[in-house]
């Protein structure tokens, strides 16, 4: 297991147990309601019989939530609870007797409907997913073709984004389109002039008021795609900084997109740590201290206390576990697995 699947583990755990235990109650529940309520009356009888079919709700949502296996196992449990109010009213009608039997028989039928079905849309949604993956880092390739280092750059850069936001508690959701916008971030740059874009040396003033543009052009090409929209707000704030000296609109605080604020701290951290033409990699401890005195300025400090509680260590392991799409030092698709992005 990779460092970013060790510390998605104990937050999907904790996810999982709440899911099993939600389910455990939801059986008891209807069990005891059903158990508890009389049959004297006819009105009673109705609502009897209504609690018995709710039994369904546990084993849809374990189908959902744990596919074929949570399903099957979630109807044990349901027969575990069932079965014995079955043979205590054996003695009873007939007809009721089949009714309750054909009633647990619909049950296991829908248990494995529903988990089959379940496993079959969440393989083709992933399916899916790895679709607008290559899609991706198709265009991270393209731009990186123009502008070499940028698709390991990007990478690393998503592989630390998800890294610290996983720190911050985000939400799949989140962590999803901090995970795109990090692998995106400078796809504007292929609207940069290439004498601007591969200029060796410093750039001039005027060269900047270009390349200052590049959050924007990214921002008009990302927004063409339906499912990248909230991505391509996150890129056009990616070079925002916390007290407002950022552009391209100077935003201030808590005004610049959360994963925009997590994500500038990333990339910094990876430009610290890596050899540039014009200047040669700090280590991880010195590229720390400039995000520590850059706290409250560049930085928002909520994500700068994130970011440092990591260990060093594990920095370096995340870095070293990147490497470009097919190689073999790496497996990039190993660091932010699709399906648990959601």
């Amino acid at each position: 297991m990779n460092t970013c699947d060790s510390t998605l583990l104990p937050q999907g755990l904790q996810r999982r147990n709440f899911d099993v235990f939600l389910i455990c109650i939801l059986v008891a529940l209807v069990g005891l309601s059903h158990w508890l309520t009389p049959v004297s009356h006819h009105r009673l009888h109705a609502i009897h019989v209504l609690l018995r079919k709710m039994f369904v709700l546990p084993i849809i949502l374990a189908a959902v939530w744990f596919e074929l296996r949570g399903a099957v196992l979630a109807c044990m449990l349901v027969t575990l609870v069932y079965v014995p109010h079955i043979l205590l009213q054996w003695a009873g009608n007939a007809g009721e007797n089949i009714n309750q039997i054909g009633e647990l028989g619909t049950l296991w039928l829908v248990a494995v409907l529903a988990g089959a079905l379940v496993r079959r849309e969440k393989r083709a949604l992933i399916e899916v997913a790895k679709t607008h993956e290559g899609s991706l880092l198709a265009l991270v390739a393209a731009l990186d073709a123009r502008e070499h280092a940028t698709e390991l750059h990007s990478l690393r850069v998503r592989a630390f984004a998800v890294r610290v936001g996983t720190q911050l508690s985000m939400g799949p959701r989140q962590l999803r389109a901090l995970a795109q916008a990090a692998i995106l971030h400078d796809i504007g740059k292929i609207g940069i002039p290439d004498h601007i874009l591969l200029k060796p040396g410093a750039l001039e003033e005027e060269d900047w008021v270009v390349m200052r543009r590049h959050p924007e052009i990214g921002r008009r090409i990302l927004s063409t795609v339906p499912f990248l929209a909230p991505v391509a707000e996150i890129v056009y704030c990616h070079h925002e900084k916390y007290d407002g000296t950022g552009y391209p609109r100077e935003l201030k605080g808590h005004r610049i997109p959360f994963a925009a604020r997590v994500y500038s701290v990333t990339d910094v951290f990876d430009a610290l740590t890596s050899d540039r033409p014009y200047r040669q990699s700090v280590s991880v401890e010195e590229a720390r201290q400039v995000i520590r005195d850059g706290s409250g300025t560049h930085f928002d400090p909520h994500v700068v206390e994130a970011f440092l509680a990591i260990p060093s260590q594990e920095w370096s392991r995340i870095r070293l576990s990147v490497a470009r799409p097919g190689s073999s030092e790496g497996s990039t698709d190993d660091m932010l697995p699709v399906s648990s992005l959601g």
